[in-house]
């Protein structure tokens, strides 16, 4: 089971990778829409991206709830920890 710092990093791999930010902005703090300036495009690719190397998936629900990178990384974080409870990866 990865750890939130190795998932945070990991996301934070997927951000700059996908998005072109820069890590000094990619905080826990750090609103998605007025921080990073994502729009829902930007949301949906990144969010795809997550899913695809941690092989999880992540309800539209949820991702219209998450407002900060923090959230994104607790809410894989919390996704991972219940795949592994079910006897996934």
């Amino acid at each position: 089971m990865m750890s939130r710092d190795e998932i945070g990093t990991k996301v934070r791999e997927i951000f700059q990778k996908t998005l072109r930010l820069e890590p000094e902005k990619l905080t826990d703090g750090a609103t998605l829409k007025e921080d990073l300036n994502l729009d829902s495009l930007d949301l949906i690719e990144v969010v795809s991206e997550v899913e695809d190397v941690f092989d999880v998936q992540i309800a539209e629900e949820s991702v219209k709830t998450i407002a900060t990178f923090g959230q994104v990384v607790d809410g894989l974080h919390a996704a991972l920890e219940s795949k592994g409870a079910k006897g996934g990866a």
